[in-house]
């Protein structure tokens, strides 16, 4: 098995690509981490390296996140088309070395708004896409997150403060209003699946051959200005009015996700007029493809492509 990272110059900045592959024949597999600015190579590699039975896995580390952190300057343009733009350059660099003439995708949760936006713009460049933790409509997305925090705290000074949050994110303290919402969501189990916190993950990244000290250190700082460059156009993102798409769409849903309402991506499903498969996993919320691992990499691996837009549902 290949397992190795390479460095790619894309839109003048150099970004990394963690790629394994069993056999070159397989097709590539683009994996959008999520965020924005949550790099998450230790994991996908610690818990996804048997998509790489069926696909050339790659692993991209997006801009100013993780092992592609450097400093966003003050005047520098970053904003969802940014991604977008940088997504093409990969793609096309990829195929070319690759010599295919289609990815496969991958998004999760912030890096299944990239997914969303790139496959209504080049669907030429993509043999079928998968939604993890699919963002359809941001405020609709905090609206049931509010929802499932007020159900599930008993506290009246957290309730009240959550019940008044502004989810457009514009208030003078919007950062400190974000990171409490977040920070009640991941507390009620609302996020990560029988967890009142993140903590399980952390030693992956510590552990990690392909991740250093400064790495980890430099994911924390890229998230933190990810969030602060793109969280106020995150929260605008709204897919509802797009009904079909060129490329076939599979989405895989924790049943537990309040993180990103799963009722939301699951009505957007049915409202599809493209060729499409739901795929709806029990006890798991955000991080399915982590929390149950081997199922999700089942899955994955023996996906079949849905041609029509009939029905294709599963539950597992």
């Amino acid at each position: 098995m290949k397992n190795y990272g390479k460095w790619y110059v894309i839109n003048g900045v150099k970004q990394y690509v963690h790629i394994i592959s069993e056999n070159s024949a397989n097709p590539l597999l683009v994996y959008l981490h999520g965020g924005p600015g949550d790099a998450a190579l230790p994991l996908m590699e610690h818990f996804n390296s048997d998509l790489a039975k069926k696909y050339t896995l790659i692993i991209w580390e997006q801009r100013g996140a993780g092992k592609s952190y450097y400093p966003f300057e003050e005047n520098e343009g970053i904003t969802i088309a940014t991604f977008i733009s940088d997504l093409k350059v990969l793609v096309l660099k990829l195929l070319s070395e690759w010599k295919k003439e289609k990815v496969c995708l991958m998004g999760h949760s912030w890096g299944s708004i990239i997914g969303m936006e790139f496959i209504k713009r080049y669907p030429k460049l993509i043999e079928y896409y998968i939604g993890v933790g699919q963002v359809i409509c941001s405020q609709e997305m905090f609206t049931a997150s509010r929802t499932y925090i007020l159900e599930h705290s008993s506290d009246p000074k957290i309730r009240q403060r959550i019940a008044s949050i502004d989810t457009s994110f514009r208030q003078e303290k919007w950062y400190n209003d974000l990171m409490y919402f977040m920070n009640q969501l991941i507390k009620t189990e609302g996020s990560l699946y029988g967890k009142k916190s993140y903590a399980s993950f952390y030693p992956y990244f510590v552990r990690s051959k392909n991740y250093s000290l400064r790495d980890c250190l430099h994911r924390i700082k890229g998230s933190k200005q990810s969030i602060e460059r793109l969280c106020q156009e995150v929260a605008l993102v709204d897919f509802t009015q797009y009904t079909s798409f060129e490329v076939p769409i599979i989405l895989i849903e924790g049943e537990q996700d309040y993180h990103v309402s799963e009722k939301t991506a699951f009505a957007f499903y049915q409202q599809l007029n493209s060729p499409k498969s739901y795929i709806r996993m029990k006890k798991a919320a955000h991080f399915p493809q982590w929390t149950r691992a081997a199922d999700f990499n089942q899955i994955v691996n023996e996906l079949e492509i849905p041609l029509t837009n009939a029905e294709n549902y599963l539950e597992v």
